[in-house]
């Protein structure tokens, strides 16, 4: 199976990222990008696009599913930044948590924290974050050397 890390933005926040990488101080670009991202995941397969169907369907509701539809309320589209691709599930896992855990849970829509698998799991809390803060920086240069595309309610195909 084909395993990434992803995050979820808001592009009413980032907008243009790469045009203000051009023009803004670097630490508040990065301020920008850590501000838009609302979701952090394991990324597998479809998954990532799963919840944007499931915000689609109107039938459930959480703090992500509202954030996407209010998103997409304001004529935008969500952001979904896949990196680090094809690496093994517990890497995955323990990259998502570390993410998790420097931006701090209470500041996106994720239900839980994370876990940590193999040696990470003895790391003290200052090393996750750290490690959290180097995966997010790599992760908002993607986006500003790649760009990126609104995923909009219609891009969404309801079966």
């Amino acid at each position: 199976a084909v395993v990434s890390t992803q995050s979820t933005g808001d592009p009413r926040i980032a907008d243009d990222l790469s045009k203000k990488a051009e023009i803004f101080n670097p630490r508040e670009v990065f301020k920008l990008f850590i501000k838009a991202v609302f979701y952090v995941g394991k990324g597998k397969q479809s998954r990532p696009y799963a919840h944007l169907f499931e915000a689609s369907l109107q039938n459930k509701d959480s703090e992500k599913l509202r954030r996407i539809r209010n998103i997409w309320g304001s004529g935008r589209g969500i952001v979904s930044l896949h990196v680090f691709s094809n690496t093994i599930a517990e890497e995955a896992f323990t990259r998502e948590a570390a993410m998790i855990s420097c931006i701090g849970l209470k500041k996106l829509s994720n239900e839980k924290k994370g876990e940590y698998y193999g040696v990470s799991r003895s790391w003290p809390e200052s090393k996750r974050k750290g490690v959290g803060l180097s995966l997010l920086y790599k992760a908002h240069l993607t986006l500003i050397n790649e760009g990126h595309r609104e995923i909009k309610q219609c891009d969404v195909v309801k079966s």
